[in-house]
C-alpha cells in the first residue's frame, strides 16, 4: 500500500491508501476502512452494491455518510439525483481528489437535522452509512428516529441502513429492525452468511414490501462482493412485534 493523503477528520484520522497490485483505494479513519474502490470507483463491498440494489427504485436519493463516496458515484453513474450529508469537513475534497466522486453528486458538509431545520426536500429514499467501531452512529440507533426521519425526508419510499455487525457480538440489528416494524412500518434485515464482511442491511418502509431484493448478474459485481450478495439472507419480522 502507499499512502496517497492524510489529514486530520472530526472522528480521527484520515490516510487515502492505494493498492499497488490493481490501484484499488481505501478511505480510512484510524484502522477502520470506510470505502474500499477498484480503480475504475465501483465499491468492493458487497453490502455497497447491495444497498444500490434497494435503492435502484429511487431516482432522487439522499445519503447521510459520505466517506470516499463510493455509493453515491455508482447511483449518479445510474442515472440518480444524488445528495450527500457528511458532517467531516475533509470528507469532500478526498472524495473528488481520489476516489473520482461523480460531478453531478450534491455534496453538503452538516447533519440531518440541521438540513431539516432549514429545508423540506423530499426524497424517494434515504440511505443512512454512518457507522462506528461500535456499529451504526448512536442517534440513528434509535427506532423513533428513524420512523420521523423517513416521514420528513422519504415518506412515500424507502430508508435504507448500513449496519456494522462483529463477529460475536450481539445480533442488534435483527432488534432494530423488529422495533421499527412495532412501529407499524414493514422492515427486512439482510445479512450475509458467508465472506468476510460484518455489514447487515436493514430496509424500512411505510408502505410496500422491502424483501423482495433480487441478486441478478452477480458477475457484473466485483469478485469481493459475490460471495456477500449470494449468501444474503432476509429476516422479516411481524409488525406486531412488541419492544
Amino acid at each position: 500500500m502507499r499512502v496517497l493523503a492524510r489529514r486530520e477528520g472530526r472522528f480521527g484520522q484520515i490516510r487515502v491508501l492505494e493498492r499497488k497490485s490493481d490501484g484499488a483505494r481505501l478511505y480510512c479513519i484510524d484502522s477502520s476502512v470506510q470505502t474500499m474502490v477498484q480503480s475504475d470507483g465501483v465499491s468492493v463491498f458487497g453490502y455497497v452494491h447491495a444497498a444500490k440494489l434497494l435503492l435502484a427504485p429511487a431516482h432522487k436519493v439522499l445519503i447521510v455518510g459520505g466517506g470516499g463516496g463510493s455509493l453515491a458515484t455508482m447511483l449518479a453513474r445510474a442515472g440518480h439525483d444524488v445528495t450527500v450529508l457528511e458532517v467531516d469537513p475533509a470528507a469532500e475534497e478526498l472524495a473528488r481528489a481520489y476516489f473520482g466522486l461523480d460531478a453531478r453528486v450534491r455534496w453538503i458538509t452538516g447533519d440531518i437535522f440541521s438540513f431539516y431545520n432549514t429545508n423540506d426536500e423530499v426524497f424517494n429514499a434515504l440511505c443512512i452509512d454512518a457507522c462506528d467501531a461500535e456499529g451504526l452512529i448512536s442517534c440513528f440507533a434509535d427506532p423513533d428516529t428513524l420512523a420521523a426521519l423517513l416521514v420528513v425526508a422519504c415518506p412515500n419510499g424507502s430508508l435504507v441502513l448500513n449496519l456494522v455487525h462483529e463477529d460475536g457480538a450481539p445480533p442488534w440489528g435483527e432488534v432494530l429492525a423488529a422495533k421499527i416494524a412495532a412501529r407499524g412500518l414493514s422492515a427486512t434485515l439482510y445479512r450475509s452468511e458467508e465472506g468476510w464482511e460484518g455489514n447487515e442491511i436493514l430496509h424500512a418502509r411505510a408502505q410496500g414490501p422491502t424483501d423482495k431484493l433480487s441478486i441478478t448478474d452477480v458477475h457484473r459485481h466485483p469478485p469481493e462482493a459475490r460471495t456477500y450478495l449470494l449468501s444474503l439472507r432476509a429476516h422479516t419480522p411481524s409488525r406486531d412485534h412488541g419492544d
